[in-house]
């Protein structure tokens, strides 16, 4: 069950580097032992891409920006909806904003909430 949370939440690479890796050990030819070497390569590389941006202060400080941003047009939205005698009028994002904001807001929120809850 760990496994699977962790494949679901985690993105994987982890596991992909373990199956990489035993796969590397399991080749029995040279063909398949490079293809398993070029395979753990990119792993390794999307790993410290990750690393590299996941503690970066400058994007921390951009998603934070955006997280605000967008989550203050929903609950301006919320705000508008909920009490029309306000009279208040906001307006859609700008195309294609307006069809990923939720999916933005849910992977800034909820995905840090569960990386916070493995991560201890």
């Amino acid at each position: 069950m760990i496994r699977l949370l962790t494949s679901l939440f985690g993105g994987g690479i982890p596991d992909q580097l373990r199956r990489a890796y035993e796969a590397k050990l399991a080749a029995q030819n040279d063909s398949d032992r490079l293809v398993a070497e070029s395979t753990i390569r990119t792993l390794e590389i999307a790993q410290a891409n990750r690393l590299a941006t996941t503690d970066n202060w400058g994007v921390r400080t951009a998603i934070g920006i955006v997280a605000v941003a967008l989550c203050g047009h929903v609950a301006a939205v919320v705000i508008a909806s909920t009490f029309p005698s306000l009279g208040w009028t906001v307006h859609a994002l700008p195309a294609p904003m307006d069809q990923w904001q939720g999916t933005i807001i849910l992977s800034l929120f909820g995905l840090s909430a569960v990386a916070k809850v493995f991560r201890r």
